[in-house]
């Protein structure tokens, strides 16, 4: 005879008991079959399975979670405002009529530019003890260095940091953010790490920006780097290498791009004249080669990307070359020139300021004025390249491509502010859904964004909010980047009003979240979209089955920190059982959920695919399907439940 028994854990009530005889031969298994309709909603119960034969017996004890036919909905809806102005929303259709204790939070930063700096303390410390770490090391003190005397508004904010204590402040992890509108809690995530690190770094701001911490930081990294340059100008990785022209290029780049955004530095001045002297001699050496091989009847002869790069540091810099080296810089941007083959987004950019900077000014408006054609401009997003013309990488997505095409508007055409600033409010939002944990591009980026827009920082007066004419009451908003949240309770309310006066770019979101049946809750999608599929082997689900739930997701833009989860039916069994590193994705299979992690999320779709056995028969329903940011939690998705049919 088999027993099963469901005891309230509390009070350890018997709410259910029934028992049944079986018969099995030995090394073999069959089953019993109980049917309980729970009452109320008990949420947790004890499951007691008890067998007793012939003077034996044997037994296991169990929690069994019984789940709602409710679900917490999160809906979300991010807005951008890069001018003053009156936004509204319509309520009604944030809440359908079906919910129940209805909660709105709004979320709101007033000046996100300030966001870009909280990269710096990643790569101010200088850890290594290589070129590109202690260039990147100086650049990030300089700059500093240079904000803390940029203005009263500069000061002030960093003095607000040293003394702010309040939860959700301006120095909190993005990830640690709003646990309490997202779908997953930070802690059963792959992503400690991460949020732990984005934490420390944001609050090493407020010792990044001691004065006498930049100038022992800056004194150290000027040191390591005096003792990487050799004799002959160029930068050795580490120390004991070879120098190495790429090396010498990327370093001097960084040297260049400083004096263009903070003035000369007196400090690089003589490592930058030595480095061009090194960098002259290659292109130089690379001259000779190409004749030599010309005279030899090669007819394709192009410059090499080391000599571009050197060319492009020419370019920016703007200084007086020796003549052998001119001469040399002049024959290679002409067989530059009369390149015919195509251009990534990337090489037309630089290239324009090259041939700008040389005097092949017709080429390089073409060069700028195809940069234009396939740009692509909304309100929201700005201005950017989506095309596979523009280089991309998993790691730094299309940020080079941008930072060089800014580059070369404002070197090529200063009075068209107008696509420059479109092209940084991209870079902005880009900041606002990933971590930028990578030095150089982090660098780039930063440049391309405060070079002559530093007043970008100034920020201006808090926006208000009103709903149906009433006042919201805000806190007062962090310091730098006015940053506030508040939640209000909705009954009945329909219009929600945002009033912007200052000028820049804000942003914020709406979060709706409320209790609603689970087979009632329809498809959402803010910035995502995401669809989920059964695919079984034949029209009809038997016990036994291996099927596949196919999700497909697709992005708006790139994404740092997301999370899937598939509440998935109680007849699904995984046939992955085990939680790991799986086709560029972390899965976790739990007890009614399988959850996905990704790092980083590319613009575009992707499919998840996980086979799964049917293991008993009966009608089922699955929970709904969500997607979201971890990083930026406005931008999320949910599809809606199934429901399976699972036959003998």
């Amino acid at each position: 005879k088999v027993t099963m028994q469901l005891v309230e854990p509390e009070t350890d009530k018997v709410v259910y008991e029934q028992t049944k005889s079986f018969a099995t031969k030995a090394g073999q298994t069959s089953a019993a079959t109980f049917e309980y309709v729970p009452t109320g909603m008990p949420g947790l119960l004890v499951c007691r399975i008890t067998a007793t034969g012939d003077g034996f017996s044997d037994g296991e004890q169990h929690y069994l979670p019984v789940l709602s036919d409710m679900e917490l909905v999160t809906r979300t809806m991010p807005f951008t405002q890069h001018k003053p102005q009156r936004s509204a929303f319509d309520l009604t259709r944030l809440f359908p009529a079906t919910a129940k204790d209805g909660k709105l939070t709004i979320e709101y930063t007033n000046n996100p530019a300030w966001l870009m700096l909280q990269a710096l303390p990643t790569m101010a410390a200088g850890s290594d003890e290589n070129a590109i770490t202690q260039a990147t090391s100086y650049y990030a003190n300089t700059l500093g260095q240079y904000l803390i005397n940029l203005s009263p508004k500069a000061r002030q904010t960093i003095e607000a940091w040293r003394n702010e204590s309040a939860p959700q402040g301006s120095l909190d992890s993005s990830l640690e953010k709003n646990e309490e509108l997202k779908d997953l809690l930070l802690g059963e995530t792959p992503w400690v790490p991460n949020a732990d690190k984005e934490a420390s770094q944001k609050r090493r701001l407020v010792k990044f920006f001691d004065e006498q911490t930049i100038d022992i930081r800056l004194t150290s990294a000027l040191g390591k780097l005096r003792e990487l340059q050799l004799a002959d100008g160029s930068w050795a990785w580490w120390k004991g290498m070879d120098g190495s022209i790429y090396m010498t290029a990327e370093v001097a780049e960084m040297f260049v791009r400083l004096n263009r955004m903070v003035g000369p530095q007196d400090n690089t001045k003589e490592m930058l004249e030595k480095a061009f002297d090194f960098m002259g001699n290659f292109l130089v050496k690379e001259v000779e080669q190409l004749k030599r091989l010309e005279k030899k009847g090669f007819k394709v002869l192009l410059p090499s990307e080391a000599a571009l790069s050197v060319l492009y540091n020419m370019a920016l810099d703007g200084r007086t070359l020796p003549k052998k080296v001119q001469a040399a810089a002049d024959y290679l941007v002409g067989r530059f020139a009369a390149k015919t083959s195509e251009f990534t987004i990337f090489g037309k950019a630089r290239g324009a300021v090259i041939l700008h900077h040389f005097g092949k000014t017709d080429r390089a408006k073409l060069y700028l004025k195809s940069l234009d054609e396939y740009s692509v401009a909304t309100e929201e997003m700005g201005r950017y390249y989506d095309t596979r013309k523009a280089q991309y990488s998993w790691r730094s997505y299309g940020i080079p491509t941008e930072v060089a095409a800014i580059e070369a508007f404002k070197r090529l055409q200063p009075e068209n502010k107008t696509i420059v600033d479109e092209m940084r409010i991209w870079l902005l939002q880009q900041k606002r859904a990933q971590m930028w944990d990578t030095p150089v591009n982090s660098v780039d980026a930063i440049y391309a964004f405060l070079e002559g827009n530093a007043n970008a920082l100034e920020g201006g007066a808090p926006t208000a909010f009103t709903i149906d004419g009433a006042q919201v009451a805000m806190p007062e908003g962090t310091a730098g980047l006015g940053y506030v949240k508040t939640a209000v309770r909705v009954d009945g309310q329909r219009r929600l009003e945002v009033d912007k006066t200052s000028t820049g770019t804000s942003w914020g979101a709406l979060y709706a979240q409320y209790m609603q049946p689970a087979k009632e809750v329809e498809n959402l999608s803010a910035g995502l979209s995401v669809k989920r599929e059964l695919i079984t082997p034949s029209g009809q689900l038997h016990v036994g089955d291996k099927v596949v739930v196919r999700i497909t997701i697709k992005a708006e833009r790139d994404l740092d920190f997301v999370e899937v989860v598939d509440r998935r039916a109680a007849c699904l069994e995984p046939v992955r059982q085990l939680s790991g590193y799986h086709y560029g994705y972390y899965i976790a299979p739990k007890d009614y959920t399988t959850a996905y992690y990704f790092n980083k999320m590319a613009k575009g779709t992707h499919v998840l695919e996980t086979e799964y056995y049917i293991d008993r028969k009966g009608t089922y329903a699955t929970g709904t399907c969500k997607v979201q940011c971890a990083y930026a939690p406005e931008y999320s998705a949910t599809g809606k439940a199934l429901r399976l049919e699972v036959k003998e």
